[in-house]
């Protein structure tokens, strides 16, 4: 594999459909050799940290969340004295939630977005229609944060290419040379367009026929990519003709524990 820096470093924030328990699975599926690594859908980064790649171009539609990314990048420390500085009480949660993250500056807003994230109900990301946070207060007793951890997510997004946007700019000049890896938002697994929010747009089920479009033309034209989604019919039509793998996978966040235990498929080009 080219370009590949040994060395597991584990997400700093909780993300519906994390990778982190399938990562090192995931990774035995990837080719052996590629010029550089697309993630359009970065979210937690579990698999990208887990490979560590030393070309890579990482994308994601919530810019809050690629604020933060760009944030720990490049001011890691300022973004833990931010950090260090807010309570994890209820009263002092809605206080901090109530913040608009646009009035604050890159750090500031980074740890906003972590705090929220450590403190909030089940780590869950939901916004509403205008794209104000509005997770519940999880009342947790635990540290929002590891200095050392985000030291060495800085060390780990040297050199990459963060976009903020929508999937296909994100792939913005992908050449067969290089590998895709996608995640996108899952299609719920009563089959309906009900998709989570986690920007001020849903992903609703034109954009999962979008993806699969995409992920056609980029077949045609010789680009490798391998996707992650829910076991459902819509996902099965879409992707029609591609090769695909069930697997079992875990959802932590789910509320129901009987739940959690689900199985998804992994679908490629070849």
């Amino acid at each position: 594999m080219s370009g590949v820096s040994l060395g597991n470093v584990r997400p700093f924030i909780k993300w519906a459909g994390g990778k982190q328990a399938l990562a090192s699975d995931l990774l035995t599926r990837f080719p052996k050799r590629f010029d550089r690594y697309f993630e359009p859908f970065l979210g937690g980064g579990s698999v990208f940290l887990s490979l560590r790649p030393s070309n890579a171009v990482l994308a994601d539609h919530n810019r809050w969340l690629l604020d933060t990314y760009r944030a720990v990048r490049w001011s890691w420390r300022r973004v833990v004295a931010e950090l260090e500085a807010l309570p994890n009480t209820r009263q002092d949660y809605l206080a901090i939630r109530a913040r608009d993250p646009w009035s604050l500056d890159l750090a500031g807003r980074a740890a906003q977005f972590i705090y929220l994230n450590k403190t909030g109900f089940r780590g869950l990301f939901r916004v509403n229609r205008d794209g104000r946070f509005n997770v519940p207060y999880g009342a947790y007793d635990r540290r929002t944060h590891d200095p050392d951890q985000l030291r060495d997510v800085a060390r780990a997004l040297r050199g990459v290419t963060l976009r903020c946007g929508d999937f296909q700019s994100a792939l913005a000049g992908v050449t067969p040379r290089d590998f895709v890896y996608l995640d996108p938002p899952y299609v719920k697994q009563g089959g309906h367009a009900d998709f989570n929010r986690y920007t001020e747009d849903q992903f609703r089920e034109q954009d999962h026929e979008r993806l699969a479009d995409t992920c056609r033309h980029l077949a045609k034209r010789g680009v490798r990519w391998l996707l992650s989604q829910s076991d459902t019919d819509l996902v099965r039509r879409l992707f029609d003709g591609f090769p695909m793998e069930r697997i079992a996978a875990r959802r932590e966040i789910n509320l129901n524990s009987r739940r959690r235990d689900v199985a998804e498929l992994l679908i490629r080009n070849g």
